[in-house]
């Protein structure tokens, strides 16, 4: 119950535009909450009968520095720190907040707090859960389709020329963003749920890469069995990724072609997966993908070829965020206060006029703003959960003799999410980073070996279709 419970949660928390509305991130912080709590009831009552990751020293470091990073957060709403740059306690005094804040802004910064920890709940309860490889198939099926029917009725918003999105008016009427405002946090949550689709779809690929394609027979009985047993995960495939190009998002564009070929690189790099037939299958359908792009992404191709003003703005204020960084590299600014914080530093060029002013909310460079907000050292504590989970999944992919797809996954996404946080912001709408977090914890928990815990199963067991 808990389980489905939280995917239900995840799955359906991009239809309130991403989740990214106050009311929504704050529905979202309480469910996941309760379901946290039911399963730590349920742990101490029933410890048998409710999972427990069982190597939690492997992520024990990065929990610690996690939390390390939360408490500094939190220490930058008081008054007990008292930080060396005037503008602050001039910022403080002038909005009547508490004096000697490092925070502009401690209201959002304990609402950040509650989204960083209702982020680390899920990523929790799916390493817990995620032990289990029918429910690990479970969130990558339940992704998958999510990803699916959001791209369907996207291209049927798009396509239909409908000027509204569930009650509100598009904002970028041109392009596919289905349920999200703006098309790049489709375009990234949009690249996750494609990874599902084609770790679901390679492990059909690869019971059938027995085939011998060199002849017309082996060819024929593939393409059978790739219609009649991998024909849903094909088409989740090829509906997402049209949706995906025709979100005309470069930057989306540009970080899930980066986490394919860290996914094609991995195949290649592992012994017990470098095999011909695997190599030209996938190969084969990138090809066609790519084939499909340049035939229907005209308008993405223009974005790729003109440097509009947009990019030149975003240029200004990764300069003047670094700048500010510098002239204050260890305290931060308070998480969540990046948009009061920045106006102190903002340059004229880019403040737009008295009708129509510039509000620079986010930086478009998550590192940068996480630096700016929390300060470099609890900030790089922040990034080394991301590369230690990352890394255990990378380990679990070369060293598993099955279900190494789901690691593979775990790597190919953390590599979407990092590129494209160098040019947007899409880690911080809380629909994205649930559904990266559900995934990272369904890789990070398949990272290990299964062989204790299949001897405890007493369901039956699903056909091992990730052997290699």
């Amino acid at each position: 119950m808990i389980f489905y419970s939280l995917l239900a949660v995840v799955l359906l928390s991009p239809l309130p535009y991403g989740a990214n509305r106050p009311w929504s991130w704050s529905l979202c912080a309480l469910l996941i909450a309760l379901l946290a709590m039911a399963w730590a009831v349920r742990f101490f009552v029933q410890k048998r009968q409710t999972p427990f990751f069982r190597h939690f020293a492997a992520i024990g470091d990065a929990a610690v520095l996690f939390f390390v990073a939360l408490a500094w957060a939190c220490m930058q709403t008081t008054g007990y720190i008292s930080g060396p740059h005037p503008l602050w306690q001039m910022q403080n005094e002038l909005l009547s907040f508490s004096a000697g804040a490092i925070s502009l802004n401690p209201a959002d910064t304990v609402t950040s707090i509650m989204r960083l920890l209702s982020y680390a709940l899920v990523f929790w309860l799916a390493l817990c859960y995620g032990q289990d490889s029918r429910k690990a198939r479970s969130v990558f099926y339940g992704l998958m389709v999510a990803g699916f029917i959001y791209a369907v009725y996207g291209l049927i918003i798009q396509l239909g020329d409908f000027r509204m999105v569930l009650w509100r008016e598009r904002s970028y009427a041109g392009s596919v963003s289905s349920t999200f405002i703006n098309r790049n946090h489709f375009a990234t949550f949009a690249g996750l749920t494609l990874l599902c689709s084609l770790a679901l779809l390679s492990e059909r690929m690869q019971t059938m890469g027995e085939y011998n394609l060199s002849g017309n027979l082996g060819k024929q009985r593939f393409i059978e069995s790739l219609i009649t047993r991998a024909w849903f995960p094909l088409l989740a495939f090829f509906t997402i990724g049209s949706a995906l190009i025709l979100s005309y998002s470069r930057g989306g564009f540009l970080s899930v072609s980066l986490a394919l070929l860290a996914f094609l690189l991995l195949f290649y790099v592992n012994p017990r997966t470098r095999n011909k037939n695997t190599l030209i299958i996938f190969g084969s359908l990138i090809l066609l993908g790519a084939i499909i792009f340049f035939v229907s992404s005209e308008a993405l191709l223009d974005r790729f070829g003109r440097l509009d003003e947009e990019s030149k703005i975003r240029t200004t204020v990764y300069d003047l965020t670094w700048n500010s960084i510098l002239s204050n590299p260890w305290a931060g600014f308070g998480l969540g206060s990046y948009e009061e914080a920045f106006h102190l530093y903002q340059s004229m060029d880019i403040s737009g006029n008295e009708v129509t002013p510039m509000i620079h909310d986010y930086a478009h460079n998550t590192y940068l703003e996480a630096v700016f907000e929390l300060g470099l050292p609890a900030a790089l504590a922040l990034f080394y959960g991301f590369v230690k989970i990352a890394w255990i999944c990378f380990k679990g992919f070369l060293n598993r003799k099955r279900d190494m797809i789901f690691p593979a996954i775990g790597v190919a996404a953390t590599v979407l999410i990092g590129a494209h946080s160098l040019i947007d912001f899409s880690m911080q709408i809380p629909a994205v980073s649930y559904a990266y977090a559900l995934l990272m914890g369904v890789a990070c928990a398949q990272s290990f070996s299964s062989s204790a815990q299949s001897r405890t199963l007493k369901a039956k067991k699903w056909p091992d279709y990730a052997a290699a």
